[in-house]
């Protein structure tokens, strides 16, 4: 059965009713409640916040909101040239409430991730940063790519990365080096930063971030046919936007680092999005499986978790129990999966994966939400606990973190 809210592998309970017994709790037994959502909208309007609030996020519950969405508000093209997430932001903003402030948004794109942190823990949040890694044409087009937040939560590191990467069933070999692309860049240049350097940037932009008006001129020399850039499509030569054969050493198990960089660098890392991975076989075969509720079969053919069982780049990553129907490729507004002529094969594509470590992580909730059909994906949600350390001799009164929304915005960077 899936682990949804109601079957959750331990009470998610509400938090203390005020902020200072919310604040105070924490601080004397380090549960930080983390809710983790994705979701691919296929830039089609939300439901209202009041129906997000109940589905995705239930009322006083968490510490920490992440969500990454992917296809958000507009298609890659209109991204292009607005690639700002007003409307969604002030969607979600509304869905949480008053009880949480933003921390920080950053946009590639089509792609977004937004962090929320409730009132109440303000105090302990310092050297929040964020970084655009785009993965798309040339490794500099933002229409797939990765996008992560880093910050400590009193003396705990954490870094959440939404990320969208490669379409296709046979894009295995360069999902896996998008992977592996963009947890080194987070690593090398998220992991770097610090707080001094923020605060040097009147804008809050870091050093590498281009902006929105470069970036559009840019644009002007690249060729955006339909048939590059609609998620999905068939592909003439795939190799010309996806060039696995430079990559065909990223499925090999003996190359590259034992570990994922990023596991060394931060105390808690949660890495989720539309991922794209998909499940091996035809539509017929897959139909069949789905039908007769063959789910290990289904799970044995997921290239996502035989790659976390082999790759090494995937080493140091966990996820929680895919009891879950496939999240991909819906009909719109259907329980149908994929109807038009080219039939695509049922898929769990949006994932959430987090650092491996039982003593410190537990996974509380993971689920998708059936009851949101506007996509041709599901939401997908995960709720964990995590052990966060404090200095005893710190009293943490003041903020560490200046309190301000910021935003940044890009379409593609070049290094």
């Amino acid at each position: 059965r899936p682990l949804s809210d109601d079957r959750a592998s331990s009470p998610i309970e509400e938090l203390p009713p005020t902020y200072e017994e919310i604040a105070r709790r924490l601080k004397d037994e380090g549960d930080l409640l983390i809710r983790i959502v994705t979701w691919n909208q296929q830039a089609r309007t939300p439901p209202p916040p009041e129906e997000m609030a109940k589905l995705l996020f239930p009322c006083r519950k968490f510490h920490v909101v992440a969500v990454g969405t992917q296809e958000c508000e507009n298609s890659f093209a209109k991204s292009v040239i607005v690639p700002r997430k007003e409307k969604w932001e002030a969607a979600l903003e509304s869905a949480m409430g008053t009880d949480y402030d933003v921390v920080r948004s950053h946009s590639l794109q089509a792609s977004h991730i937004i962090l929320f942190v409730h009132k109440s823990i303000v105090h302990f949040i310092s050297n929040v940063r964020s970084l655009a890694v785009p993965t798309g044409i040339g490794d500099t087009l933002g229409n797939k790519g990765g996008l992560g937040i880093a910050l400590s939560i009193a003396e705990s590191t954490f870094i959440f990365i939404n990320a969208h990467l490669a379409a296709h069933q046979q894009a295995v070999v360069r999902r896996t080096h998008e992977f592996r692309k963009i947890s080194s860049d987070m690593a090398t240049k998220v992991f770097q930063k610090s707080d001094s350097e923020t605060s040097n940037s009147s804008s809050g932009d870091d050093e590498d971030v281009r902006h929105d008006d470069d970036d559009v001129e840019d644009m002007n020399n690249i060729n955006l046919s339909p048939n590059l850039i609609e998620d999905g499509d068939v592909i003439p030569s795939p190799h010309l936007l996806y060039p696995s054969s430079q990559y065909k050493d990223d499925l090999r198990t003996d190359s590259g680092p034992k570990t994922n960089p990023l596991v060394h660098c931060f105390d808690y890392v949660f890495w989720f999005g539309d991922l794209n991975f998909r499940i091996n076989g035809t539509r017929e075969v897959v139909d069949g499986m789905l039908e007769n509720h063959m789910h290990d079969a289904l799970l044995c053919n997921d290239q996502l978790t035989m790659l976390m069982r082999f790759n090494r780049i995937f080493s140091g990553f966990a996820e929680g129990p895919l009891n879950f129907f496939p999240t991909y490729k819906f009909d719109h507004d259907s329980d149908h999966y994929d109807s038009s002529q080219k039939r695509r094969v049922p898929s769990w594509t949006d994932r959430i994966l987090f650092k491996s470590d039982d003593a410190n992580t537990q996974v509380l909730s993971y689920c998708s939400v059936p009851d949101i059909r506007t996509s041709d994906h599901r939401p997908v949600y995960a709720t964990l606990r995590s052990r966060v350390s404090f200095d005893c001799n710190k009293e943490y009164e003041q903020p560490a973190w200046e309190i301000r929304r910021e935003t940044k915005s890009e379409v593609c960077c070049i290094s």
